[in-house]
């Protein structure tokens, strides 16, 4: 059983008739489903450490680990739904609209704090707080829907999409206040869901920056990437410009489009599947540079790690990685190119000009993305939702 914890806002808030006092209040986490251990699983795991008693609600689950500190609890139970659950695409998304509107364990608390797009089909009790955490819309389904023109049954998929944005539409309205993982995102929210931009904040995820730092015994041999081996990743780019480079590329991770991948490597590229962190932090910091190839990515930790660990990060100029990236300062952008072509020039002007910042300098520029960033700007979503929920008259007065 989820024991609620109790999270302290007295020096912000008064009592009044039938009002808590903030420390006082109960709090639950509930994340809409774990299955890579990535981003989105990152920040809910962070959320549950900072408002809830080391444990969370999750719509579903993959068999994944559970960070030891942490203890989990499924909230969409039943034969028929962990059939429905198991089967990617509309099942799936049919199982989440049907499972989360009632999610009857979250209705005791005072304050519900949702991460990710699938909680939205919550039905909240009138009294409850609700943020919604959202790290991205549905892609496809919005500025990302010329996609499907080039699947099989193009019409099937606009009408799949027309559903799709409706039913978010109608019910994306429900949390008292959204929080984005970028401006990015919160743009997003306002213009494919309607959801008005008062309600909008933006809190970027938590990324461990403490955890890495520069080396003064850089390796510098290396040029190194990370992420899920997965098609928006676009790997192969980058694999296909260091095919003409005399540099070594490390891969770090794995995914569908390994085999591919492997496939299209020349000697000089090297796989390590997926790492532990300490090997992956001392990668990081020993790099010559990072490169980042993510299509128009949502926010991109992996390139904060990278500036994080002090090391130059040269990424496509997409997305949110354009701005994480102050070319010849930190690192440089590149346009996106089928052939690797831009990514290869990228590298080349890396070799001949350097950057101007050191190391101690590049790890600065991460500071801004810190779990004490992320907690302390989480409080204060909270303390502005907590005001856009009380239905106090302006009339009663204040010492009763």
């Amino acid at each position: 059983m989820l024991c609620p914890r109790m999270y302290s806002y007295a020096h912000m808030t008064e009592n009044g008739p039938g009002k808590l006092s903030a420390d006082e209040r109960t709090f639950a986490v509930a994340h809409w489903g774990e299955h890579t251990r990535g981003g989105g699983d990152r920040v809910a795991w962070e959320l549950a450490r900072t408002f809830a008693p080391g444990s969370y609600y999750v719509g579903w689950r993959a068999p994944v680990d559970t960070p030891a500190d942490l203890e989990r609890h499924q909230l969409i139970r039943g034969n028929v739904f962990a059939w429905f659950l198991h089967r990617p695409g509309i099942p799936r998304q049919v199982a989440h609209m049907l499972g989360w509107q009632i999610a009857a364990p979250l209705r005791k608390y005072d304050v519900v704090i949702t991460s990710g797009n699938e909680p939205l089909f919550y039905v909240p009790p009138d009294g409850q707080c609700w943020v919604a955490y959202i790290h991205h819309t549905n892609r496809r389904h919005s500025d990302q829907i010329d996609i499907s023109s080039k699947s099989r049954f193009p019409s099937l998929r606009l009408l799949i999409s027309t559903a799709m944005r409706t039913v978010f539409e109608q019910n994306t309205h429900k949390p008292d206040m959204f929080v984005a993982n970028s401006e990015i995102v919160a743009r997003r929210i306002n213009r494919y869901w309607g959801v008005p931009p008062e309600k909008i904040t933006v809190v970027y995820p938590p990324v461990d920056t403490e955890r890495y730092s520069t080396t003064a015994a850089a390796n510098e041999a290396y040029y190194l990437t990370l992420s899920r081996l997965d098609w928006h990743k676009d790997i192969d780019d980058i694999v296909g410009a260091f095919a003409e480079l005399d540099r070594e590329l490390v891969i770090v991770g794995d995914g569908p489009e390994r085999a591919k991948l492997e496939e299209l490597a020349t000697d000089n590229v090297r796989f390590t599947g997926y790492v532990s962190e300490e090997t992956k932090r001392q990668l990081l910091s020993g790099a010559r540079a990072f490169v980042f190839n993510g299509r128009d990515e949502d926010f991109g930790i992996a390139p904060v790690e990278a500036l994080a660990s002090g090391t130059p990060v040269l990424g496509v100029a997409e997305g949110m990685t354009q701005y994480q990236v102050i070319p010849s300062k930190n690192g440089y952008l590149f346009d996106r190119s089928a052939d690797g072509e831009t990514i290869r020039k990228a590298i080349d002007r890396f070799e001949r000009d350097g950057v101007s910042m050191t190391g101690e300098e590049i790890e600065r520029t991460a500071d801004r993305f810190s779990k004490d960033a992320f907690r302390k700007e989480m409080h204060e979503v909270i303390v502005t939702a907590l005001d856009a929920a009380d239905v106090t008259p302006d009339w009663y007065p204040p010492d009763h």
